[in-house]
């Protein structure tokens, strides 16, 4: 579905460089902040005064529609992958509090490991959170990643510590 936002903007005399790197950057937060991947056209429009004189700036962005809700939906599934991931490390924590010194101090090794990726992937969720248009897309890559080299990392500990 394309859609079209208008943005608009006062012109002072003398100011209107600033003015229009504002009405820039207002742009810019809406097409990061609303997840839009393809704008179709911009188009900018100079508004008048009663003599003539240029008063105002009118910028329409026309934009694909990312889908309501695609972006939302995989920030969710991958927001539960990791608490369930982070739940499985903490059943691993409970059996490992329950074995001898020497497998206890090999099994927090794996278990620091494991937090670390855990982190990593975090983190990597809450850049991708805030990122918009073709941020998103590279930034959801890294994400993805990271989450399964967590799955890798836990599945390879959890095969390790069932034995």
């Amino acid at each position: 579905m394309i859609k079209v936002k208008t943005f608009s903007s006062q012109l002072k005399i003398f100011h209107t460089r600033n003015e229009l790197l504002e009405l820039d950057r207002t742009v810019n937060d809406f097409v990061a902040s609303q997840g839009i991947r393809k704008v179709i056209s911009v188009s900018d429009a100079v508004t008048t005064g009663e003599k003539g004189e240029a008063i105002g700036v009118v910028r329409v962005v026309a934009y694909e529609d990312p889908g309501a809700g695609t972006r939302e939906k995989v920030l969710g599934r991958m927001e539960r992958k990791l608490d369930d991931w982070g739940n499985e490390v903490e059943k691993l924590r409970g059996k490992a509090d329950k074995l001898g010194s020497e497998a206890k101090g090999k099994f927090q090794e794996q278990a620091e490991e494991l937090r670390v990726k855990q982190e990593s992937a975090r983190q990597k969720l809450h850049e991708l959170r805030k990122a918009g248009g073709e941020a998103w897309e590279d930034l959801q890559g890294g994400a993805e990643a990271a989450l399964d080299d967590l799955k890798k990392a836990l599945e390879k500990a959890v095969k390790k510590w069932k034995r």
